[in-house]
């Protein structure tokens, strides 16, 4: 097995991904992330910015305007048409959660510029039309142009009534407002019906312009070589924006509970789900996710073997990680008659691990496991990007091989310490009605 892994190594370290990465303003940084298996480029933009109640809805809306028209092509039809004479190319917004951040991306990807019919600099041309889209997007008076705004805060607000419908993750993130309560994290990333609906094209295109002046703001160029153009034009682009910047984001581990937070909720659903929460500010956090892929992250690992398969507790039954916040946490669909059996199991399990009973057998496929994972890494690029955003919001900016190295060494000690330091914070239950009556 050791063997196996060390194979998989050498040829990581043979495709290895390199960096570079330049402050271009203030508090502006351009990361290049070179891969000679990318035949596209593709450039991520992401604006950190600390999450807040008053401010997350008008953040999420932002990323779906720019990436739909700007000053220079104010309808969608115009942009599209640019777009395809670009080879195709692709440009879309997104907003996602990171610890105590919220993160406003916006995404531009082309062929490279190698494989055009004759050598056109599109790659260039993209890059010119993303910063346009974020620098000078498409305004009527004082605010986003109102036609815009009102379609996209509709799809907002779609968007947030949809979250119900999906009762896994919805639990997840009734779940998460306990683990994290009185902490930015607790926020979800579209905010509420309430927070949606008060914003108007004005406040969003006053908020946009806050962001633009203070928020951290991390580009990542994914492609085949190293771009000076690229750089150089992000770099101008961003000269013309007033900065007042108001510091690098980070993240507080989550402080445990005095005592276990115990919350049940009843919602019309078929199959009960349980979130159990454990925290930790175990600081290795390579051992912590061999530990979580032994716990319950894989399909080989205790949970899933014996919750689900031997005893047959839950429908579904893993663990995850949030490394910014010192969380782990267990997600799991079970019947409500069986939801104290499951957590007791799941703890047994956890104990199991604490007390070094697992094989050598059980940690190296889970060894392997994530080997696996982050050998994939580099098949995408919009993994790579994300990779590297999490390592420097975390401040730990280490390749998929430099992590690999350290994954090697973990020893069964170091899975068993990470154990012991997790304390159980919160179950939180979400119960069908009709199993209560």
């Amino acid at each position: 097995m050791r063997a196996f892994l060390n194979i998989l190594l050498q040829e990581l370290v043979k495709l290895a991904i390199t960096y570079k990465r330049e402050k271009i303003g203030e508090g502006i940084h351009f990361t290049a992330l070179i891969n000679k298996r990318q035949k596209l480029n593709n450039i991520f933009i992401n604006l950190l910015t600390p999450l807040s109640i008053e401010t997350v809805s008008e953040n999420a809306i932002i990323p779906r305007i720019l990436s739909g028209t700007s000053k220079d092509y104010p309808s969608v039809t115009l942009l599209n048409k640019k777009l395809y004479s670009l080879y195709g190319a692709s440009l879309r917004g997104s907003v996602t959660k990171m610890g105590d951040s919220q993160v406003l991306v916006l995404c531009a990807g082309c062929i490279n510029n190698r494989y055009t019919f004759d050598g056109e600099k599109i790659t260039e041309e993209l890059i010119e039309l993303l910063t346009g889209c974020l620098i000078s997007p498409n305004v009527s008076g004082n605010g986003f142009e109102e036609k815009d705004f009102e379609l996209k805060k509709q799809e907002l607000l779609d968007d947030i009534d949809a979250e119900i419908n999906e009762k896994r993750a919805y639990a997840f993130k009734r779940a998460n407002q306990n683990v994290y309560r009185n902490e930015p994290a607790a926020i979800s990333v579209n905010g509420n019906k309430e927070t949606a609906g008060r914003i108007t094209a004005v406040s969003a295109y006053e908020q946009y312009k806050r962001l633009l002046a203070t928020a951290q703001i991390e580009i990542c160029y994914v492609g085949e070589e190293y771009s000076e153009s690229c750089r150089d034009i992000l770099a101008d682009a961003f000269s013309k924006i007033k900065r007042n910047y108001a510091g690098d984001n980070h993240s507080q581990k989550s402080p445990l509970k005095d005592e276990i937070c115990r919350v049940s909720e009843n919602l019309d659903v078929a199959q009960s789900k349980m979130v159990m929460a454990f925290k930790t500010n175990y600081e290795d956090i390579v051992a912590m996710k061999l530990m979580n892929a032994v716990f319950g992250a894989t399909p080989i690992s205790k949970l899933f073997m014996n919750v689900r398969e031997k005893l047959s507790l839950c429908y579904y039954c893993s663990s995850g990680i949030n490394a910014a916040k010192g969380v782990v946490y267990v997600d799991s669909g079970v019947e409500r008659s069986n939801v104290e059996k499951a957590e007791a199991e799941i703890m047994n399990q956890l104990n199991a691990i604490k007390n070094g009973d697992f094989t050598n057998e059980e940690m190296e496929n889970a060894r392997r496991s994530i080997v696996n994972k982050w050998k994939g890494i580099e098949d995408n690029a919009s993994s790579i990007a994300s990779w590297y955003l999490e390592r420097i919001y975390n401040g730990n900016l280490n390749s998929p091989a430099e992590q690999i190295e350290k994954l090697m060494k973990v020893t069964r000690d170091g899975i068993i310490s990470a154990a012991n330091s997790l304390k159980p914070d919160t179950v939180y239950v979400l119960a069908g009605k009709e199993e209560n009556k």
